[in-house]
């Protein structure tokens, strides 16, 4: 039943990393020692079973799951309080660059050393107004670009950006100690990835009206934490869906 479960994330791991080539100058043996260490200790028996009897594309995968960003609700409420001046900073000076017709998400991805992947940005645009379906369309999503791309500085052009202009919004949510930003409405920061998951900042433009703070207080995707800010954690394909107890 165990492995069955461990096939079942081997899976999904290998479809949301699109298959990733693992960096082949990396002693997976001497890395497993190091990332079991994260893992709780009840867990660690099976695990290292898993892991010593699996393949060495399933070695990769355990491997690629156990390296992954850990964050909590804890850092995201200390990273607040400690970064919310320059946090407000990021909010205004974003929504200067962003032009008035659209809806912008970024996120700037670090270097992989594990997955051999240098770091690149993930862009969405949306227009801010609803079509005659009273829906958003989404005009661009694409993930993992490279900053050399072609698809990336053509996109930025349509933005009235450039390079110094990722180089102003990248300076700016390192200020913030944060790794992405979404303009509009609700402007949404995102702290940190935790797993699958990623822990984020919502800031609405006037404070919330005791019937928004019940509809974002669920204590599993939202905590209202006061004013206009509501704290956000997205589960991803496995593991943790919600925010933590503590």
């Amino acid at each position: 039943m165990k492995q069955t479960l461990f096939l079942i994330l081997a899976i999904i791991l290998l479809n949301s990393t699109n298959a990733q080539e693992f960096n082949p100058n990396i002693d997976k043996d001497s890395l497993f020692q190091v990332v079991i260490k994260k893992v709780h200790p009840t867990k660690v028996k099976d695990i290292t079973k898993a892991y010593e009897d699996g393949s060495s594309q399933f070695k990769e995968l355990i491997l690629m799951r156990l390296s992954m960003n850990i964050s909590s609700k804890e850092e995201l409420i200390n990273n607040l309080k400690a970064n919310q001046n320059n946090i407000q900073t990021l909010i205004e000076e974003y929504s200067k660059l962003v032009p008035d017709s659209l809806i912008v998400y970024i996120e700037f991805n670090p270097k992989d050393i594990i997955l051999s992947m240098d770091k690149s940005i993930d862009l969405r645009v949306h227009s801010n107004r609803k079509n005659k379906n009273e829906e958003i369309d989404q005009t661009f999503r694409k993930s993992n670009l490279s900053y050399d791309s072609k698809v990336l500085s053509d996109k930025l052009k349509t933005l009235g950006w450039n390079k110094n202009t990722l180089i102003t919004i990248k300076n700016l949510l390192d200020n913030a100690n944060c790794i992405s930003i979404k303009n509009g409405r609700i402007t949404t920061i995102g702290f940190q990835r935790s797993g699958m998951g990623k822990y984020s900042y919502n800031f609405f433009e006037n404070n919330l009206t005791k019937e928004e703070q019940s509809e974002y207080n669920d204590g599993c995707i939202y905590i209202y934490y006061g004013k206009n800010i509501v704290l956000e954690f997205g589960g991803g394909a496995f593991g943790q869906q919600c925010f933590e107890n503590k």
